[in-house]
């Protein structure tokens, strides 16, 4: 099955953890691609659904993963020190996270949309970014290396990335998103105007 650069750049930020959980882990071929690498030992695969789980078993049978039918965290009796929560929106993502361990456990997070939100819930919520990479593959992805911790984040750092800001690929990005608001500008009333002016500034003037 073809993976995306997503796929494989999600697979990429597993070097160097022992046990994988994938959450939502759909095809599992994140977790395939993880072991094809040699970065993993072990690996837990979970989803909500029998379906997607049964077509991660059949792409995993050959290595060693143990498969979980659970609501985020909440099913997960194994220890692992990396979670993948990839590929969802960024309220899902809040929510499952609302249950994650107390542990020191590395979580990369990639959410389809809403990322200020995001941000903001991990801070809000005791978890510090540890980094941003920016991912394009005919969309624009953002993923989050985050850790339990304190973080203090600003109006722009929420919008615009505490980490992802001080990368020079950040620019294609926040040029996009200007090209959204101004197509979006002259169709909306005075009061949306006003408030895509405000983020036209954040992204232009950084």
């Amino acid at each position: 099955m073809a993976r995306s650069k997503r796929i494989l750049f999600l697979a990429e930020l597993t070097k160097g953890y022992h046990t994988v959980l994938d959450i939502g882990t759909d095809h599992g071929l994140v977790l395939e691609r993880a072991f094809e690498l040699g970065y993993i030992k072990e690996g837990i695969a979970s989803d909500l659904r029998e379906k997607p789980l049964k077509s991660a078993e059949n792409n995993l049978k050959n290595y060693p993963v143990t498969f979980v039918i659970s609501d985020g965290f909440l099913a997960i009796r194994k220890p692992f020190d990396l979670a993948i929560i990839a590929g969802m929106g960024a309220h899902l993502i809040c929510d499952i996270m609302d249950h994650a361990p107390k542990k020191d456990i590395t979580y990369i997070l990639q959410s389809n949309d809403k990322t200020d939100i995001l941000r903001e819930y991990l801070m809000n919520h005791g978890f510090m970014i540890l980094d941003e990479y920016l991912v394009k593959d005919k969309f624009f992805y953002i993923v989050l290396k985050v850790k339990r911790g304190f973080s203090k984040l600003s109006h722009e750092d929420l919008i615009l990335g505490p980490v992802l800001k001080t990368k020079p690929e950040s620019r294609m990005f926040y040029d996009h998103k200007i090209e959204q608001i101004d197509k979006i500008y002259e169709k909306t009333d005075d009061f949306r105007k006003e408030e895509l002016d405000k983020m036209r500034k954040i992204y232009k003037n950084i």
